[in-house]
């Protein structure tokens, strides 16, 4: 088995900042799901920056993106254009932050 990548300080803020936005689908508390790019066999983590948020019923419950990835996707979008959606999210969250001078 490959060993787990340690997050970086960088990594895990964005990871942080990530799980505050709630699942993408039902806003429950969320697990963080590492996408799979293509080409990356399994096993093999992906980057700390290409995580979305889901609760565990939506990351591995019996109708997720792990037991039933096409039907998953088919409804609420590819891992792809979740993890826009994610970092879109994040960046509308750091402007609104900068606004009102939050850190």
């Amino acid at each position: 088995m490959a060993k787990k990548k340690v997050a970086t300080k960088a990594e895990r803020e964005h990871m942080s900042k990530v799980a505050s936005l709630g699942c993408l689908v039902c806003q429950m508390p969320p697990q963080l799901h590492h996408i799979r790019p293509i080409g990356l066999g399994i096993g093999m983590r992906s980057s700390h920056y290409q995580v979305i948020p889901l609760c565990r019923s939506h990351h591995t419950g019996k109708f997720s993106i792990h037991n039933c990835k096409q039907q998953f996707e088919a409804m609420y979008g590819t891992e792809h254009e979740m993890l826009q959606k994610t970092l879109k999210e994040i960046k509308n969250l750091e402007r609104i932050n900068d606004f009102f001078g939050d850190k």
